[in-house]
């Protein structure tokens, strides 16, 4: 049986399509920037950070688990007592301009997340639109990490706060190798 010349185009045709998409290569992943963390680990610690979200608890195992398989190494300097938990990260996070290589997260009654980051803390202040704080509330707003210079009220997190938040700045209190320190306070009650 032999077919015409225009039957075995329209059949050539309708098989092309079929048979370019099964010798296709399958699609490559997005890269994957080898340079710092994965975006989520980002993600959870900026929002921490900018009071948008609560904090990755490392204490837990899912999030333990979570954060080792990114690389960031977890410590928890006060076992079974106060809050003081440090996060130290393979390639320092960047955040709104800054270099963040570690986040302490300190706490007792309410809670402080702290980046020790690397940048202009001037321009940080400007862009963060904070302002002077309470010189009288500095050190008891740092919980002994940073002695709070600017800050700004932030809205409460559904969930996470009674009373609303502030983002904190300032300068580490003992002598730091970082530029300074910016983050959450939150307060109880």
């Amino acid at each position: 049986m032999t077919h015409s010349p225009s039957i075995r185009l329209r059949l050539l045709a309708g098989l092309l399509p079929v048979l370019l998409a099964a010798c296709a290569s399958p699609a490559s992943p997005e890269p994957v920037d080898s340079a710092g963390p994965p975006p989520d680990v980002t993600k959870l610690f900026a929002d921490a950070l900018h009071c948008r979200g609560d904090f990755p608890d490392g204490r837990e195992p899912a999030m333990a688990e979570r954060l080792r398989a990114a690389g960031v190494a977890f410590t928890d300097r006060a076992p079974g007592e106060i809050i003081d938990l440090l996060y130290r990260f393979p390639q320092p996070l960047k955040i709104d301009g800054t270099e963040i290589p570690a986040i302490v997260v300190r706490g007792d009654s309410g809670l402080v997340v702290i980046a020790q980051a690397r940048g202009d803390m001037d321009d940080f202040v400007r862009r963060m639109q904070a302002t002077p704080h309470a010189p009288d509330q500095a050190a008891a707003d740092g919980f002994g990490e940073l002695d709070v210079l600017y800050s700004r009220a932030m809205p409460p997190r559904p969930g996470v706060d009674e009373t609303a938040p502030r983002l904190v700045i300032g300068r580490g209190i003992e002598a730091a190798a970082y530029a300074f320190r910016w983050g959450c306070r939150s307060y109880d009650g």
